[in-house]
């Protein structure tokens, strides 16, 4: 990812990322369900299905240091406004005047 993007776009990019592999892993899971599968494609799907495990736990883990990121951004910008506001209150009860 690049510097460019925003914190949305990174938690959006993360977000269809997981969607995607909630999906694979759903499928992964039905289809170890059936009993018609040979002992190596069964195998086979077992490590795809660790596979996909181990990525959800990283985009999960990423969304919630994204989620974290923003939340400390929207924080910010909230003080700021305060602040922009009480100094208007100010100057207004020291100066009366607008």
């Amino acid at each position: 990812m690049t510097q460019d993007e925003s914190i949305m776009t990174k938690i959006q990019k993360v977000e269809d990322t997981l969607n995607e592999s909630m999906y694979k892993l759903d499928m992964l899971t039905k289809k170890l369900k059936t009993k018609l599968l040979t002992m190596e494609t069964r195998e086979e799907l077992e490590t795809q299905l660790e596979e996909i495990k181990e990525v959800l736990k990283k985009n999960e883990e990423k969304l919630k240091k994204l989620r974290k990121q923003n939340t400390k951004s929207f924080m910010i910008a909230a003080s700021i406004i305060f602040v922009c506001f009480l100094l208007y209150g100010l100057y207004l009860m020291f100066y009366g005047t607008i």
